[in-house]
């Protein structure tokens, strides 16, 4: 990721002090792993997030290629007793989520949410792992 973690970590942190019933903000790449996350939330916590939004946007994706848009970048939103999870594209192979209360204003939470990724989005590159594979024996 190119932006500073510390300056992510403090952005997240404004947007969820900015937005009205935003209990936490989290970026991760888009195979899942955690890249910042605001206070409040373990590290187990947003690992466990970042698995969570990487596969609803995983087939968010997927719903998108087989029935509207192949191009499609994929945005959802999740609702929970009690809460809501929202997930959008924030630069490339990366994706902000929000987890609200239910009582949260879901425009102001999206637009919120989009003016951010427009500001930083530009700075946010998760490129793909390459795993190494071992020899076989």
């Amino acid at each position: 990721m190119s932006i500073k973690d510390r300056d992510l970590d403090w952005l997240l942190e404004s947007l969820r002090d900015r937005t009205p019933a935003v209990r936490h903000a989290l970026v991760l790449s888009k195979d899942g792993l955690r890249l910042a996350y605001t206070s409040g939330l373990t590290v187990d916590q947003a690992d466990h997030l970042a698995a969570i939004a990487s596969g609803i946007q995983s087939l968010t994706i997927s719903v998108s290629a087989e029935f509207g848009s192949a191009l499609g970048t994929g945005q959802s939103m999740i609702e929970f007793p009690g809460g809501l999870l929202l997930t959008i594209p924030a630069g490339e192979g990366a994706h902000l989520t929000v987890v609200a209360d239910d009582v949260a204003d879901v425009g102001l939470v999206g637009h919120n949410m989009n003016e951010l990724v427009e500001q930083i989005g530009g700075h946010l590159i998760a490129p793909p792992r390459h795993g190494r594979r071992s020899p076989a024996p």
